[in-house]
């Protein structure tokens, strides 16, 4: 086995286009692992776990492009560290022309395009703030995607725009639906009567695809950032939107969605989706306050989804197990979450329960500093998943497959890969692995919700249609008793 690697001193290559990238070395013969990653301390911390930091690499720094091949032999890492070289220069040299041809910043795009009025941000988090402060200097409403935004810039940016009368997603805004328009990661769902408000991003992907499942439509998705519900932010985005919805001729029902609220913040928004008339149905997880005449608080996301379409006058049925989840039974352990959305990871660990449980939301800033997200690239979630194999006290492993626009092309497949390994692993020293899994999308999304599904049954995951049902299931898995 050879490991080898070279760097590329202050050369910058977006992450996306180093994930494909890397996929194909990773598919050359002979390649046991590959990574193609700027040398940021996390990138390196990670490469150091995995065995993948070369000892010609180690005077790399953050600025400088990293090229790692684990070969079965020296001919075939050389070969693979070429085919990378090819790749970058092929990229680079399609992109020669660009520089010429686009704005080169915001205001300049803006007045490239007369009517354009929103402005779509992913750059670094140190970059984002200036980025978005100019959309806003020139009438723009903003969705903004980045994340590891201070909290400061968040609050002054968010002010800013409600004094304008501008709309401002974000930061950590992972979907929005706007007049049928997905941004980020939104899934493909039929228009409807059905307004959201989500501060999470996953959250407003499971309720949305949910309520398409149920054959209703969503009139609009309006992502806030995860942290919009935050005592120093007040739920200005919420807010604004609550009221938008609620002057909305197509709103029928407005579903709320956030992670764990402030207390003063939750009731002042439900304050204000009260107010505007309509049916209110309000998901915040782990909040328990008194809500006021006209709110619907609901413990789950399915639920949210059912409740929002009956809402409407629809009779959706009950989200049910289906036959092969209903069988199994183990020997009392431990779960072990895997999550590529944070609010999915949430939900899931308030149903299974702290004890000796163990989550792990790779959505998370710490996580995604300096590569994609987790949606976009989940091989760091993957190791992962592989390497609970060798854990001998984990039972049951729960993770997410999250499907959109944006997404990874082919999630289970790639997910299929380390599910394999990690039973592997765990049947060298007999022991038996469940996983459990929910797949959050819908048949319109590129990556087909059926055959997602399909793939990881065929390998005998325990497939859920939401993620309520998985996390039940796992947690009856983990006490010894047979799901369903």
């Amino acid at each position: 086995m050879t490991l080898i690697g070279r760097v590329r001193r202050n050369t910058y290559v977006d992450s996306v286009a180093l994930m494909h990238a890397t996929a194909q070395v990773q598919a050359l013969r002979g390649v046991t692992a590959a990574a193609l990653v700027m040398a940021t301390d996390l990138n390196r911390d990670l490469l150091a776990g995995a065995g993948l930091l070369a000892p010609d690499t180690a005077d790399a720094g953050a600025s400088d492009l990293l090229l790692v091949v684990r070969a079965d032999t020296s001919e075939a890492a050389h070969a693979a560290l070429n085919r990378a070289e090819e790749l970058l220069a092929a990229r680079r040299s399609g992109e020669e022309v660009l520089p010429a041809q686009l704005p080169r910043s915001v205001l300049s795009a803006a007045r490239r395009v007369p009517g354009t009025n929103l402005a779509v941000i992913s750059v670094p988090g140190r970059y984002a703030a200036s980025e978005a402060h100019q959309a806003l200097s020139v009438g723009l409403h903003v969705f903004l995607f980045s994340d590891n935004v201070p909290l400061a810039d968040e609050v002054l940016l968010k002010r800013r725009a409600w004094k304008r009368g501008l709309l401002f997603m974000g930061p950590e805004c992972g979907t929005s639906i706007i007049n049928g328009v997905g941004l980020g990661f939104a899934n493909r769902v039929r228009r409807g009567n059905v307004g959201l408000v989500g501060a999470s991003g996953t959250g407003l992907q499971e309720v949305s695809s949910l309520i398409h499942r149920l054959g209703a439509g969503i009139s609009q998705a309006i992502g806030t950032g995860g942290r919009d519900l935050h005592e120093a932010v007040g739920g200005l985005t919420t807010l604004q939107a609550l009221a938008w919805l609620g002057n909305d001729p197509d709103t029928q029902v407005i579903v709320l969605v956030s992670k764990p609220p402030s207390s003063a913040v939750a009731e002042t928004v439900l304050q204000a989706g009260a107010a505007t008339g309509k049916p209110l149905v309000a998901c915040l997880l782990g909040w328990r306050g008194p809500a006021p005449s006209g709110v619907r608080p609901v413990a789950t996301l399915d639920e949210a989804a059912r409740v929002a379409v009956q809402a409407i006058g629809g009779s959706p049925p009950q989200f049910d197990l289906p036959d092969h989840a209903r069988s199994g039974r183990l020997e009392p352990g431990r779960v072990l979450g895997l999550y590529t959305g944070g609010t999915l990871c949430e939900e899931a660990q308030g149903m299974v329960g702290d004890d000796g449980h163990r989550f792990v939301d790779f959505g998370q800033s710490e996580y995604t500093r300096g590569r994609p997200h987790p949606m976009i690239d989940p091989s760091l979630r993957n190791r992962a998943v592989a390497a609970a194999g060798d854990d001998a006290s984990v039972t049951v492993l729960l993770v997410d497959v999250v499907l959109g626009q944006c997404a990874h092309p082919d999630p289970a497949g790639a997910l299929a890969i380390a599910v394999r390994e990690a039973r592997t692993r765990a049947g060298r020293t007999g022991r038996t692995l469940a996983v459990v899994a929910h797949v959050v999308g819908t048949d319109d999304d590129p990556q087909r919700l059926r055959e997602q599904e399909r793939t990881l049954r065929e390998l005998g995951v325990l497939v859920c249609p939401t993620n309520r049902l998985a996390a039940e299931v796992t947690r009856e898995l983990a006490s010894g008793h047979r799901a369903g």
